[in-house]
């Protein structure tokens, strides 16, 4: 009996133990707890209806794996009808990635799509809900809706999902974007059409719904941190890497440095006018940065009128192609001449108007300059009148003339027209376009060139011209010009610029004018008429270049070559010149030297000159005295020497009387010989010679009376001045 009770026990045990067994089993089958961060896959078995052909999960309680999963939590299941698959863990999604799903099961991929339109919409609550997935019409393949951050319990039968990294765009580059679906694209464009509100490519959905194109994208990402559909990489032991619909490239920002200008090119856009060379300017494109605004706006391809200035955009370099150029500046003493290459074009009756206007400011100036330059060449120019040279000056050169029918100034136009502008741009920095305005920088101080050996700027060879006598002469000649800021416009127009101004014009006219002047005169009159002939250079010279509205300031000969055999005639000749004037320079001073003695002499004895002058007068009065009491002694003398003389007459009247009669008495040698005798014995006059010499003669004449002759003579001889006698000796 107690053998029965205790296999009785034993039995009871065991079948409670069992029966524990089988009802822990049951309630297992029965009842599933699902974790937090779980969910459940359930599948039917045994009872029910087959699933369509190529269905993967059971949407209306199929056999097969149902559509629906069990959440966290709690759940009855219908055992042994249904099962609990698998428990796989929630997808999570982190801050920085998104969740891209392929879905398994749906209805088939439209023909020439790649990525699943996302037809259920908001229904399926971000693939969390699969029964609506497939109700509502949801697409087979890689869905364009993702999956933001967080927990989601994700049907792993019906959808595959990957995890992508979000896209960065770091700061100082540009994300361009490609789209590998959508529609084609426009006939003749290069990038995808903008799409709005698909918020910076993070609703695909949005992109492919509004007609997004595939290829380049005008829109652009800037720097921030983006949730694309883009290509995705494996999750932990899921499926492979699936490519994304956007693929993104980065590309440096477009930074304008400091004193530089962006230059834009847009390459797509509407066509460009074939008139135009540069776009239509657009609003609202904020300095390029918003293509989509751009293209929308009517933008058109080709050189953009806008310009960058210093700083950072963020540019499509599909859509723009940006060149950064140097900022234009114009120093003091210069001016910009503009040529405008947008604008109104200019009718004919404006190029009629500014070609008039031209040409009457150019005949006042013409008339003005000519009447000065006729009056100063008047005064060295004796062959011709004022009035002749005048119309010389008039009546041009017949190449200035068939420049003139040109009408070159016909292209300076008034401001908004394309063309040379009328106005032009003073000193400063400018952020020029140089794609839609060419500046030309002219100088409008002094400018010089000359002709000479000397190595210095704007510098050409001395002339070698042929004066009428044959010698050739060697010219060195500066010239000084000017364009003032009022015709630099119009001089651009006529010439193109200083350069081409001093080679094409300048040079061949001043040298034919040295020529043909240098041929009208011999080589020494041109050298001695050095100033009359730079002053008719000059007239003729700026007669010339006022018609290329420039100002000559002055023409000058700075120095003249003469062949050496004329400098050595004219150098032996001035240096005669130079000795005869110095021979007569130093007789000059001589003279002066002897008349600066004279009046030093003069001056020196001016007191005796003074006394003498008193002396003078004293002595012309004493004079005055002496006439009175002169002339009362002449009258006394006068009366007594009247009486004298009678007495006298008479008294040799009476001894010419004896004398005669000596003569016929004693001869007329006995006379003498009487009266000698007479005077030896007043006189005491020796007689006897310190030697005596007798000749032999007899002759009558001879002998004593001939020595005594002789001594009386010499004794007369040796009287003084005074009337005394002189000493014998």
């Amino acid at each position: 009996m107690d053998n029965i009770n205790s296999l009785l026990m034993i039995l009871s045990v065991v079948g409670a133990f069992v029966l524990l067994v089988f009802l822990l089993i049951l309630l297992r089958r029965i009842f599933v707890n699902v974790g937090a961060r779980e969910i459940a896959i359930k599948e039917r078995r045994y009872v029910g209806a087959k699933m369509p052909p190529g269905r993967v999960v059971a949407t209306e309680g199929e056999v097969g794996i149902q559509a629906d999963v069990l959440k966290p939590g709690l759940h009855l299941i219908k055992w042994p009808f249904e099962k609990v698959v698998r428990k796989v863990p929630l997808i999570e999604i982190g801050a920085d990635e998104l969740g891209i799903i392929e879905a398994v099961d749906g209805e088939p991929m439209p023909t020439g799509r790649i990525f699943a339109p996302d037809r259920a919409q908001n229904a399926h609550n971000n693939f969390q809900d699969p029964i609506a997935f497939i109700k509502r019409g949801g697409v087979k393949g890689i869905q364009l809706r993702t999956l933001p951050p967080g927990l989601w319990p994700i049907h792993p039968y019906l959808f595959r999902v990957s995890i992508a990294k979000a896209t960065m765009i770091p700061q100082g580059k540009v994300g361009v974007v490609t789209a590998a679906d959508g529609g084609p694209l426009d006939p003749g464009r290069l990038l995808g059409k903008a799409i709005s509100d698909h918020r910076n490519f993070q609703d695909a959905e949005q992109f492919i719904a509004s007609g997004g194109q595939k290829g380049p994208q005008v829109d652009i990402l800037t720097p921030g941190v983006y949730r694309i559909l883009t290509q995705s990489g494996p999750i932990e032991g899921g499926s492979e890497a699936k490519p994304g619909l956007f693929t993104i490239r980065l590309f440096d920002a477009t930074i304008i440095n400091e004193n530089e200008i962006g230059l834009v090119e847009a390459l797509d856009g509407a066509p460009l006018n074939p008139r135009d060379y540069v776009a239509e300017p657009v609003q609202g494109h904020d300095n390029f940065q918003d293509g989509h605004e751009f293209i929308g706006k009517g933008g058109q391809r080709g050189p953009q009128k806008d310009i960058l200035l210093p700083g950072t955009y963020y540019i499509n370099p599909l859509l723009f192609k940006v060149i950064s150029e140097t900022a234009k500046e114009v120093k003091p003493g210069e001016v910009a001449v503009v040529v405008s290459n947008v604008g109104k074009d200019p009718s004919d009756e404006i190029r009629r108007e500014m070609a008039a206007k031209v040409r009457q400011r150019m005949e006042r100036e013409e008339r003005e300059q000519a009447e000065q330059s006729a009056a100063r060449l008047d005064k060295i120019d004796d062959n011709r009148t004022a009035e002749e040279i005048k119309a010389e000056l008039m009546s041009g050169d017949p190449a200035d003339r068939r420049l003139d029918e040109g009408a070159h100034e016909a292209y300076v136009v008034p401001e908004g027209y394309r063309g040379i502008q009328e106005s032009v741009v003073g000193p400063g920095r400018y952020y020029v376009n140089t794609l839609a305005v060419s500046p030309i920088v002219i100088p409008t101080t002094n400018q010089t060139v000359e002709w000479t050996s000397g190595e210095v700027t704007n510098t050409f060879n001395p002339f070698e011209v042929i004066s009428k006598d044959g010698f050739t002469m060697q010219l060195e000649v500066r010239v000084v010009f000017r364009v003032k800021p009022e015709d630099a416009p119009f001089m651009v127009a006529k010439i193109g610029g200083i350069e081409r101004l001093i080679q094409n014009v300048m040079h061949p006219l001043i040298d034919s004018i040295f020529r043909n002047q240098a041929s009208e005169s011999s080589a020494m009159a041109y050298l001695q008429n050095r100033h009359e002939e730079q002053e008719r250079a000059e007239a003729r010279v700026r007669a010339h270049l006022l018609k290329y509205h420039v100002d000559v300031v002055n023409v000058l000969i700075c120095h003249i070559h003469l062949p050496e055999e004329l400098m050595k005639t004219q150098t032996e000749k001035i240096l005669a010149e130079q000795r005869q004037n110095m021979y007569n320079a130093q007789r000059e001073a001589e003279e002066k030297r002897i008349q600066l003695e004279k009046t030093k002499a003069h001056a020196d004895n001016q007191r005796d000159l003074m006394a003498a002058t008193v002396g003078v007068e004293i002595a012309g009065k004493r004079a005055e005295q002496r006439k009175a009491e002169g002339e009362g002694e002449a009258h006394y003398i006068q009366q007594t020497g009247r009486a004298e003389a009678e007495k006298v007459r008479l008294m040799g009247e009476a001894q010419g009387v004896a004398y005669r009669e000596q003569v016929n008495a004693l001869g007329s040698q006995g006379v003498a010989l009487v009266e000698t005798l007479k005077v030896i014995g007043e006189k005491g006059v020796r007689i006897t010679p310190d030697v005596m010499a007798t000749g032999g003669g007899t002759d009558s004449g001879g002998g004593i009376g001939t020595l005594l002759l002789l001594n009386l003579f010499r004794e007369r001889l040796n009287m003084g001045a005074n009337g005394e006698k002189a000493p014998v000796k």
